[in-house]
């Protein structure tokens, strides 16, 4: 019987979450306990011996290190969120997001502007 070894996460997901990790001001393992993984597994992870975590332990992952914007593990890991696959599974999702790409990031803090004032219009919280 063939042993099948372990795929590594991306190196882009590596390097970001290390990098998160060293801007958090935390060390390994208390990254690992707020997020309720053992420090073993992160360890693996950063030394690209674990795929990618399940999603529910990437949220918990960019809770702890207060990632903002929010999904950036999950852009790393070539997967979307639930909030980005929710705006895709939307009639319209997949045109707006074709009809994003093209603009500047001026261009996007606008819409993003329109998008805030959209949604407490019609969704106060």
């Amino acid at each position: 019987m063939i042993e099948q070894q372990p795929t590594s996460a991306p190196p882009e997901f590596i390097r970001l979450l290390n990098q998160a990790i060293r801007d958090s001001g935390l060390t390994k393992a208390q990254v690992a306990f707020k997020a309720d993984i053992s420090p073993a597994y992160l360890s693996r992870l950063l030394n690209g011996v674990r795929g990618v975590p399940a999603d529910t332990i990437l949220v918990r992952l960019e809770n702890v290190l207060a990632m903002d914007p929010a999904g950036q593990l999950f852009d790393a890991a070539g997967r979307h969120d639930s909030v980005v696959s929710r705006v895709l599974r939307k009639n319209n999702g997949r045109t707006l997001m074709r009809k994003l790409a093209p603009l500047t990031d001026d261009d996007i803090g606008t819409v993003l502007n329109v998008a805030e004032a959209l949604a407490r219009k019609y969704h106060p919280a």
